[in-house]
């Protein structure tokens, strides 16, 4: 009876999204269930209550900043052509077809996605497809496969709720995912090349150079987390990656001079990487603290990279556009992403504070070994819902641990595991392939061409619903296999 009663949020979440509710009532119908279930079922005293706020209070401010900022960079970004002019430089450099494709999905949409999140990465990864002359299709198709760096999408807020929901250190959380997302870049190599083979001059050479941007960025990432901290790690491997294609193209011949516009386009980028390494390095020796933790926080270091963004930017006709009247932009369009975020991620902590997830995760554990394989799936089912690994790893992080507790298992894998496959799940995510769709069928450039082909959404997402399944599952299934024989 407990266990049922504790599943009613997620039951909630499940129910309203198959009756496609808004996000963000979804959220707030799941709180509510949660906080009433709660009160009823698994009661406590305040002062647990006051404690749990203390404990998770800074989180949730973390991440909401976090994601305030990633809103905001991205509307300043677009605003003043900061995002297109480093994306046209990069896509003008490119030597051919090929490799241009390979750095959009493994260089630029990573990149992009670290520093913004929300799907950002998609409305930068699409028109640069275009304008390399792939169709609608296949446009949509690899920049949602180039979603590959979601754990560490706006600098991490998802990963961070994770760790701090099961008591694990975000270090412990940053390195396991980075080791287990290897078959998510792969995988996600793999299907680019089935989408683009036909008509490949020479298929064999398409697929190495996939796989080894696959693992540069995997290797990047790695390293970056291990050295830097996780929430600057997806920034710094996508620029790996996006370097040493740099470097090619200048062997190739076919590198375009940056320029200034370009150069102080890559200053706000620049200031966020090299303030979030040196606020680690500065805050390396100093105990656990509130202060710490702000010096060192990927929110702060967002707002310091918009400020720069803004006051470096050019002028929008007779004067420059106020910082207050973007804020405000920036916060009407971070309401329903924050709001629902705020929602879940509170959701997460009355679960691990009632008991629910405890009961929650004894009950999935009566399951035996066989959980082990099916918790990466109810992580990637979160991710698919939720569209945002944030809410995902709210929904089920506390759960996760419970129920790897109760097996006797490793905390951190199944944690880790569940937060790679989330990520990997948005990919998926009716909100990825709709945004997709838009930014490639409204592109301007096609709208005035009555030869091009413009197919309607359903096409479209027809199209590439199977293909991105079919990498869904596999991974899934396979992370479940290995998290059961390893643990």
């Amino acid at each position: 009876m407990l266990a049922i009663a504790a599943a009613l949020p997620i039951v909630v979440a499940m129910a309203l999204f198959l009756a496609r509710a808004k996000a963000i009532n979804m959220a707030l119908w799941s709180l509510a269930t949660g906080l009433a279930v709660a009160l009823v079922f698994f009661p406590v005293g305040p002062e647990k209550w006051l404690g749990a706020g203390v404990l998770f209070g800074p989180t949730i401010l973390e991440v909401l900043l976090i994601l305030f900022g990633g809103v905001l960079l991205s509307r300043i970004t677009t605003e003043t052509g900061a995002m297109a002019s480093i994306s046209g430089w990069l896509g003008q450099s490119a030597s051919n077809l090929q490799a241009g494709t390979v750095l959009v999905v493994f260089g630029l949409v990573p990149f992009a996605e670290s520093v913004t999140g929300f799907g950002i990465g998609v409305t930068v990864g699409v028109p640069l497809l275009l304008r390399l002359g792939h169709d609608v299709r296949r446009a949509a198709v690899l920049s949602l496969l180039g979603l590959v760096a979601v754990p560490w999408g706006a600098l991490g807020p998802g990963t961070l709720v994770a760790a701090d929901l099961a008591g694990l250190s975000l270090f412990d959380v940053g390195v396991r995912s980075a080791l287990l997302s290897l078959p998510v870049m792969l995988g996600s190599a793999l299907t680019c090349w089935l989408v683009l083979r036909r008509g490949a001059e020479c298929p064999g050479r398409l697929l190495a150079h996939l796989v080894a941007a696959a693992l540069l960025l995997n290797g990047g990432i790695l390293a970056a987390n291990l050295l830097m901290g996780t929430p600057p790690a997806g920034i710094v491997g996508s620029l790996v990656v996006i370097l040493v294609h740099l470097v090619a193209f200048k062997v190739a011949g076919s590198l375009v001079p940056a320029g200034s516009q370009v150069l102080r386009s890559l200053l706000p980028y620049a200031v966020l990487a090299a303030g979030l390494l040196l606020a680690r390095l500065a805050t390396s020796g100093m105990e656990a603290s509130l202060l710490k933790r702000a010096l060192a926080s990927g929110g702060v270091w967002l707002l310091i990279a918009c400020l720069v963004a803004h006051s470096i930017a050019p002028a929008s006709g007779n004067e420059p556009r106020r910082l207050g009247g973007r804020m405000r932009a920036a916060y009407r369009s971070w309401i329903p992403v924050g709001v629902t975020t705020g929602a879940f991620t509170v959701l997460g902590a009355v679960l691990a504070l009632s008991g629910m997830g405890q009961e929650l995760g004894s009950a999935l554990a009566s399951m035996g070994p066989a959980y082990l394989v099916l918790g990466p799936v109810a992580g990637g089912f979160a991710g698919f819902i939720s569209g945002s690994n944030t809410g995902a790893n709210s929904m089920l992080s506390a759960t996760q641990a419970q129920a790897a507790l109760a097996m006797g298992s490793s905390v951190l894998q199944l944690v880790a595991v569940s937060n790679v496959t989330a990520s990997m799940a948005t990919m998926l995510a009716p909100s990825r392939m709709l945004l997709a769709y838009e930014m490639a069928a409204l592109d301007p450039g096609r709208e005035s061409d009555p030869e091009v082909e413009h197919p309607s959404e359903q096409e479209v997402t027809a199209w590439i619903a199977p293909r991105i399944a079919a990498l869904l599952v596999s991974v899934c299934l396979l992370l479940g296999v290995v998290t059961w024989l390893v643990y």
